[in-house]
């Protein structure tokens, strides 16, 4: 769908990334998104001109989570691609750069669009 996506595997490694700039959407891949995505959330918050935040989890606490950082979107897990891509285009609405946040190693990894 024509998205650049810039993948990092920790969020130590995510808001150095946003803080830099050029980056439109923020997507949190995170089974556990009680474990440093509410201190990155925050954190990006707190930037000017912050990029919105998705949240993509299976935990069964994500939905609240997901709502107490703020997220824009929540997609529960396990998620097809193509629907990410879907929900990332409605928040950015059109092909701009996306960092994504994956903290699962086991799950696939797969680009978007």
């Amino acid at each position: 769908m024509g998205h650049a996506v810039y993948a990092v595997s920790t969020a130590r490694e995510a808001l150095p990334a946003v803080r830099d700039g050029g980056i439109d959407c923020v997507v949190i891949d995170s089974y556990d998104p009680r474990i440093g995505i509410v201190e990155l959330a925050r954190s990006i918050e707190a930037l000017p001109d912050a990029p919105p935040v998705i949240l993509v989890s299976g935990s069964p606490h994500a939905p609240e989570i997901s709502a107490r950082i703020g997220a824009v979107a929540f997609v529960a897990a396990p998620v097809e691609p193509s629907e990410l891509a879907n929900v990332v285009a409605r928040v950015v609405g059109n092909s701009r750069p996306v960092l994504a946040l994956e903290d699962e190693p086991t799950s696939p990894n797969h680009t978007l669009g």
